[in-house]
């Protein structure tokens, strides 16, 4: 193959979008296959969805033998829902969620549509959002926020059509996006969901004032009868603590002094630009510097992006996959000004991020892994990120078309997760321990978690029954006493006793170990040595 034919298929390709779209999904699918469940929110979360395809009912999550408060059920109809079809499987659970990010796209560009955006800023919004480290991280990820992302989409999309001749349709639309979301995770899905038509008659030019509001409020009143149609029943049946759990406890809890999470009210803004990756640091002017901005698309992204950002900044507990409903209207705003000329991306300083990627992951997931062959492969991992780094800064490309920078982030974080897998894998891979813990269940062995458990073996050994647990050392001295042939398992560091373990293996920053009752007897009453994680 000559160089001008290599320089053709190379040129088709970027002018391709959908040899472009193909890529990106086969970039995106193999984590879905090869990712394990990662402790503690992922395996917890299937360990919820495990009892409600166990049990059968799907009114109240329950988790460790208790009702589960702390999250909103739609999920966990979605991923019983795809078992349905697929069989009881991690992987059709990420495989769902990948889906999930996938259905995010259409619904941006008919927003950008909606809002005004040429063809051009479309395309260059969805490959910001597809390809910027939020997206691409969070893609097949078993959590709640990509699917509310997709419902605050879902409510941005039907928002417009307030102020036109069809809003009753809008008004339908609005209601099920934000009761859809409501159901994923709780009223915040009203701020990041309803805020922007609070604001319309500030950025949609035709919107009433008073005639917007009132639509708003008839799909507010809507969206709270879904989410109450789920939450009546569910409060009878999950009983008094349940019902102050999902009605006040887990709101009033995160917003005023959050039990989980709390961090200081700046926490986000450095958190911000490493989500938005690579386009913060590749980004510079354009030729067209001087083109026009997006006029009302402009005011629907800070109406979008700035109440929202602002009040998760106040609230008490932050985690950074909670800005990811907020990001795609940043992506709109930097699509517009792709489209307009009056941003470009800059190749070689998308290639200085990918490098910096790739050291940072043969640096930080080398020293992770607890074997030689699991340090190199994580090392190896990172030294092609770098590889695919210089090939960007040797091209020395001044203006990338933004697919092609999209296509090499997607890359590099496949590799990143490659690299979790084959260094950290060990420290969060609790098959084997789970599979020794069904085994023993089975059997009739008695069991006890010492220290939280957050459901960390449920799925992964398809227990059949909640494992009992306890944090106090007195109750773990009383029921070993009890039941001599028992196990207690734990993988908290005030928890490890000096008996030689049945099991072992490294788990997060200390160990999961599983010990003989009888074998710790003389030591199980100590106090715990260090504080239990939460």
């Amino acid at each position: 193959m000559t160089a001008a034919q290599r320089t053709g298929i190379v040129g088709g390709f970027r002018e391709n979008p959908r040899l472009q779209a193909i890529a990106a999904l086969i970039l995106l699918l193999p984590p879905v296959f090869f990712l394990f469940p990662v402790p503690i929110d992922e395996t917890r979360y299937l360990a919820v969805a495990w009892n409600m395809h166990l049990s059968g009912q799907w009114l109240v999550p329950w988790l460790d033998g208790a009702p589960y408060s702390d999250k909103a059920p739609l999920l966990f109809w979605l991923i019983n829902l795809t078992w349905s079809v697929t069989g009881v499987h991690a992987w059709a659970a990420r495989l769902l969620e990948l889906l999930v990010m996938l259905a995010t796209l259409p619904l941006l560009a008919s927003l950008g549509r909606r809002l005004g955006a040429g063809r051009a800023a479309v395309q260059a919004s969805l490959w910001l959002w597809l390809g910027c480290a939020a997206g691409a991280i969070y893609a097949g990820v078993l959590m709640f926020d990509m699917l509310l992302t997709l419902c605050t989409l879902a409510a941005w999309r039907a928002t417009p059509a307030l102020a036109g001749r069809r809003w009753p349709l809008a008004v339908a639309a609005l209601a099920v996006a934000l009761g859809a979301g409501i159901l994923v995770k709780g009223p915040v899905a009203l701020l990041v969901g309803g805020v922007p038509a609070l604001l319309a008659p500030w950025w949609l030019p035709q919107a009433r004032p008073l005639a917007t509001w009132l639509r708003l409020l008839a799909a507010l009143l809507g969206a709270v009868l879904l989410a109450l149609a789920w939450a009546l029943p569910a409060a009878r049946v999950g009983g008094a603590q349940y019902s102050d759990a999902i009605f006040l406890h887990q709101t009033v809890g995160r917003v005023v002094q959050s039990f989980a999470h709390a961090r200081p009210w700046w926490w986000y803004l450095p958190i911000l630009p490493a989500m938005l990756l690579p386009w913060v640091a590749a980004v510079g002017r354009g030729e067209s510097a001087s083109a026009p901005a997006g006029g009302a698309l402009d005011r629907f992204v800070v109406a979008a992006f700035v109440p929202g950002f602002v009040l998760f900044s106040l609230i008490s507990g932050k985690q950074p996959h909670y800005l990811l409903p907020l990001l795609p209207a940043l992506t709109l705003a930097g699509g517009v000004r792709l489209g307009a000329g009056r941003w470009r991306v800059v190749g070689w300083r998308v290639g200085l991020v990918l490098a910096l990627i790739g050291i940072a992951v043969a640096i930080g997931l080398g020293r992770l892994a607890v074997d030689h062959a699991g340090r190199a492969g994580a090392v190896a991992c990172g030294v092609l990120i770098v590889v695919i780094g210089l090939c960007y800064v040797w091209q020395r490309a001044q203006s990338l078309p933004v697919g092609a920078a999209a296509l090499g982030m997607l890359a590099a974080l496949l590799l990143c997760k490659l690299a979790f897998v084959l260094g950290a894998g060990p420290r969060y891979d609790i098959t084997a321990a789970a599979r020794r813990v069904a085994g023993a269940q089975q059997a009739g062995v008695p069991l006890l978690f010492a220290g939280p458990q957050y459901g960390l073996l449920t799925f992964a050994g398809r227990l059949t029954a909640p494992i009992p647990m306890t944090t106090d050392p007195a109750a773990v001295a009383a029921w070993v006493r009890a039941h001599p042939q028992g196990w207690v398992i734990s993988g908290e560091p005030g928890y490890q006793y000096p008996a030689t373990p049945l099991y072992r293996q490294p788990y997060r920053d200390g160990s999961l170990g599983i010990w003989r009752a009888g074998d710790i007897a003389g030591t199980a009453a100590a106090a715990p040595v260090g504080s239990p994680r939460g």
